[in-house]
């Protein structure tokens, strides 16, 4: 098998399958935690798989805005950003990226946060899940001939 690499760094090898807003991609062990995982990778193959039926499959999700809720709810405590990383026991550097977006908190950071600022991060979200998600008549990916294509049309 060729061996595939992270749709986020383009690092190698991959090691999960992932969820982010929506888009499934491969990820790397360190960009794993950037979404959520829905099948993992040994060397041999897939280790965790969710087959069986088209079904609604709840899941958790950061809400739109995250980093301006934590930090208007920091200051309105009047904590400094050095205190909630000590309390909630991460990097005060790691908390500053999630609050400047440049990170997404894992769930369980996130529910720290939620817990330390008395705020709401997550919220729950429903999408279909399995072989009719994933229905190949519904959706192909564009080929380089499509992309040819479009170019022609738009030229015309």
């Amino acid at each position: 098998m060729a061996e595939l690499y992270c749709d986020i760094c383009g690092k190698g090898p991959v090691r999960a399958q992932i969820l982010v807003e929506g888009a499934r991609m491969l990820a790397c062990g360190g960009c794993m935690r950037s979404g959520k995982v829905l099948h993992r990778f040994d060397e041999e193959g897939i280790v965790e798989h969710k087959p069986g039926p088209a079904a609604v499959e709840s899941t958790e999700e950061m809400i739109e805005g995250y980093g301006k809720i934590i930090k208007d709810a920091r200051e309105k405590a009047g904590i400094p950003m050095a205190v909630v990383a000590e309390r909630i026991r991460e990097r005060e550097s790691y908390l500053q990226a999630v609050e400047h977006e440049r990170l997404m908190p894992t769930l369980e950071v996130a529910r720290k946060l939620e817990r330390e600022l008395g705020i709401k991060l997550v919220e729950k979200s429903q999408s279909v899940a399995g072989p009719a998600a994933n229905n190949p008549k519904s959706y192909s990916p564009p080929t380089l001939a499509d992309m040819i294509d479009t170019k022609k049309k738009k030229e015309r």
